[in-house]
C-alpha cells in the first residue's frame, strides 16, 4: 500500500486517531441542528495549518477532550479539506455548489493550495450558466484571479448564444452585472451589442423609476460603459455606433497614456 492510500485509510477507518472534528450543520430533513464527526490525527492537522495548530493548543481543546467544534462550512466541505490534508488531492466528488465553502475554508486555514487543487478539478466539469455567474460574483468578492479567469473561459464559448436566445433576461441584476463585466472585459461583442441587450433586459423586466431599488442596480450595471444616457422615463438610450467607436478609441488612448507614465 503506498503512502497516500495508507493515510487515506487512517482517515477513513480512524486508525490511531487522537482527536475529533465535529462539524455542526442544519439538517434540512430533521429541521434541527446536527453534526458529523471526523476522527483525525493531531499531527496531520497541525502539519497542514497554523490555524489547526492554534485550535489544538487552545485550552478549549483539552476541556472538550480532544474535540474541535466548527460550524462555518458544510460537512462535505470539511471532508474535502481533510482528504486534501491526508492525501494532497481533492479526492471526493466536489461540486460547484461547494465553491463558497471551500474558498472560506482555504482562507480560514491558510491552505490556498487546497483551493487551487479544487479549481483544477472543477475546470473539467460542465457549468450551468447560473452557476457560472454565481461563481464569478464569488471570485470578484474575494478578488480571486485564477477563479475569475476560469469563469471567463467557461462563459465565453456560449456568450453570444446567451444574448441571442434571450436566456439572460431571467437573470438577477447582480448576475447580469457579472455577465456584462466578463463580456465587456473580453471584448468579444461590441459595446453597442451589449447595450442593446441591456436595453432589452430593462424593457422585459420593467426597470424604471417606479421600481427605484432595482432601477438603481440596473444603472450601476450601465456604469461599465462610458457616458450612458437615459430618457426622461428612465429608458436606456442607445448611442449611435459612431459615438461608441469614438468613446472606445478615447478609452484605449487614455489607457495607453496611463501605462506610459
Amino acid at each position: 500500500m503506498n503512502c497516500k492510500l495508507r493515510r487515506l485509510d487512517l482517515l477513513r477507518n480512524a486508525q490511531k486517531s487522537d482527536c475529533e472534528l465535529h462539524v455542526w450543520y442544519q439538517d434540512k430533513v430533521k429541521g434541527e441542528p446536527s453534526q458529523r464527526i471526523f476522527r483525525c490525527h493531531q499531527v496531520m492537522l497541525i502539519s497542514s495549518s497554523e490555524e489547526f495548530e492554534r485550535l489544538i493548543r487552545d485550552t478549549e481543546f483539552q476541556k472538550n477532550k480532544g474535540v474541535i467544534k466548527v460550524d462555518d462550512a458544510s460537512p462535505s466541505a470539511y471532508e474535502a479539506l481533510l482528504l486534501y490534508i491526508y492525501t494532497y488531492e481533492v479526492c471526493n466528488a466536489v461540486t460547484i455548489d461547494m465553491c463558497g465553502d471551500l474558498m472560506l475554508l482555504a482562507q480560514r486555514y491558510n491552505m490556498l493550495d487546497f483551493f487551487d487543487c479544487y479549481i483544477d478539478k472543477l475546470a473539467r466539469q460542465d457549468w450551468p450558466m447560473e452557476v457560472v455567474l454565481q461563481i464569478f460574483n464569488l471570485a470578484s468578492e474575494h478578488n480571486h484571479l485564477a477563479l475569475t479567469d476560469l469563469v471567463a473561459k467557461k462563459i465565453l464559448p456560449i456568450a453570444t448564444q446567451v444574448l441571442t436566445d434571450n436566456s439572460f433576461l431571467t437573470l438577477s441584476v447582480k448576475d447580469l452585472k457579472a455577465l456584462m463585466t466578463i463580456l465587456k472585459k473580453e471584448q468579444i461583442l461590441s459595446d453597442l451589442q451589449l447595450l442593446t441587450a441591456l436595453q432589452n433586459y430593462q424593457e422585459v423586466n420593467n426597470l424604471r423609476y417606479d421600481n427605484m431599488e432595482q432601477f438603481q442596480l440596473f444603472v450601476d450595471v450601465t456604469h461599465l460603459f462610458n457616458d450612458v444616457l437615459f430618457e426622461v422615463d428612465g429608458t436606456l438610450v442607445l448611442p449611435v455606433e459612431e459615438e461608441i467607436i469614438i468613446r472606445e478609441n478615447e478609452s484605449v488612448t487614455s489607457e495607453a497614456e496611463r501605462n506610459s507614465l
